[in-house]
C-alpha cells in the first residue's frame, strides 16, 4: 500500500514485524484446526442439512478463504518489494485477504437478522425461510462480493504483494463503497442484537430461564466482537483511502498505513473467534436436544439427533 504512484517499498520496522507474527501466526493456526474440525463435524455428524448448518458453512469457506491467504501474506512482508512467485497469484491472494472480510460480514449480519426475525416474528419466520432459500441467499452473497474481488484482482499491478497495492486499489469510490456497506451491517447488527437481548431477559426475568439469560450473554459477546474486530480496520481503511487520494496530507501516510495493517491483523482474528461460536453452539445445541432423545448416552447419540430435527438451533447457539 502506497500514497503515491510514485512511492517505493519500505522494509517494515521490527515492532511491526513483531506485531505481524504475533497476530498472523496463531490466527493461522488456531483458525485452520478450528475451522476445519467445525466444518467435519457439520458434514459428518449432523447430516441433515439445516438452516445453521448452511450459514455455518459458508462463514467457515470465507474464514478458510481467508487464512489460506495469510501465510503468503507473512512470505510476502519478508521478500520484499520484487514477489518472486507467479503475478496471478499474488493478485488472488490480496482478493481473497481483502474481500473475504466482506463476504464474513455480510453473512455473520445475515445470520443476526435471521435470528431476529425468529424471535420477533416467529411465524413469519418459519413461513418465509427453509434451507433451500438460506442456501440461495448464501449464494447471493457470493455472487455480490465477486465483482470486489475482481476489481482486486486487475487493479493491483505493483511489483510487491499486500504491502503496496496499486493507488487503483484505493479509488475513493470503491473505498466508500465499503464502507457504506460496513456501516449498513454495524447498524443492522446492533438494532437486531439489542431488540434480541431485550426480548430475552424480559423472557429470562418471567420464567426464570437460564437459556435465555445465557442466550443474551452470547449474542452481546458477538455483536461485541463484531465491533471490536471489524471497526478499527475500517476507520483505518477510510482514513487510508484520504491520504491515498490527497484528502489528507501524504506526511500521515506511512503511521496510517501501519495502523491499517494493525487494524487488520486484528480484523483477522474474527476467523478463530467465529469457530469458538461455533463449537459453543453445537455443545449448547446437543444439551438442549439431548432432553428429547430418550436413552441416547453418547455425545454422537445427541448430535445425531440434533442432524435429524426440523427445529430451529437454540438461542444460544451462534446468532450472529
Amino acid at each position: 500500500m502506497n500514497c503515491t504512484i510514485n512511492s517505493s517499498w519500505s522494509e517494515p520496522g521490527l515492532s511491526l514485524q513483531v506485531v505481524m507474527l504475533v497476530f498472523t501466526v496463531p490466527t493461522i493456526c488456531i483458525g485452520f484446526v478450528l475451522n476445519g474440525v467445525a466444518l467435519c463435524i457439520i458434514w459428518c455428524k449432523m447430516k441433515r442439512r439445516t438452516k445453521p448448518t448452511i450459514y455455518m458453512t459458508n462463514l467457515i469457506i470465507s474464514d478458510i478463504l481467508l487464512l489460506f491467504s495469510l501465510p503468503f501474506k507473512i512470505y510476502a512482508y519478508y521478500v520484499g518489494p520484487e514477489w518472486p512467485l507467479d503475478k496471478w497469484f499474488c493478485q488472488l491472494l490480496e482478493s481473497l485477504c481483502f474481500v473475504n472480510t466482506y463476504a464474513s460480514i455480510l453473512l455473520i449480519t445475515l445470520i443476526c437478522a435471521d435470528r431476529y426475525v425468529a424471535i420477533k416474528h416467529p411465524f413469519l419466520s418459519r413461513a418465509i425461510s427453509s434451507p433451500r432459500k438460506t442456501a440461495v441467499i448464501c449464494a447471493g452473497i457470493w455472487i455480490f462480493v465477486c465483482p470486489g474481488t475482481i476489481h482486486i484482482y486487475f487493479t493491483s499491478l505493483s511489483s510487491s504483494c499486500f504491502y503496496d497495492l496499486s493507488p487503483d486499489v484505493w479509488s475513493m469510490k470503491f473505498i466508500a463503497l465499503l464502507e457504506v456497506l460496513f456501516l449498513i451491517c454495524a447498524f443492522f447488527m446492533m438494532f437486531c442484537s439489542v431488540q434480541i437481548i431485550r426480548s430475552l431477559r424480559v423472557r429470562a426475568s418471567e420464567t426464570r430461564n437460564r437459556w435465555a439469560d445465557k442466550s443474551a450473554k452470547i449474542i452481546l459477546s458477538n455483536l461485541l466482537t463484531f465491533l471490536v474486530c471489524f471497526t478499527p480496520y475500517h476507520t483505518g481503511l477510510l482514513l487510508y483511502s484520504l491520504t491515498t487520494n490527497g484528502f489528507i496530507s501524504e506526511s500521515y501516510c506511512e503511521p496510517l498505513r501501519r495502523a491499517l495493517h494493525v487494524s487488520l491483523y486484528l480484523a483477522n482474528l474474527n476467523c478463530c473467534l467465529d469457530a469458538i461460536y461455533y463449537f459453543y453452539g453445537i455443545k449448547e445445541f446437543c444439551q438442549s436436544n439431548s432432553r428429547h432423545i430418550p436413552n441416547s448416552n453418547t455425545q454422537i447419540a445427541i448430535c445425531e439427533g440434533m442432524a435429524d430435527s426440523s427445529t430451529d438451533p437454540p438461542l444460544n447457539s451462534r446468532s450472529h
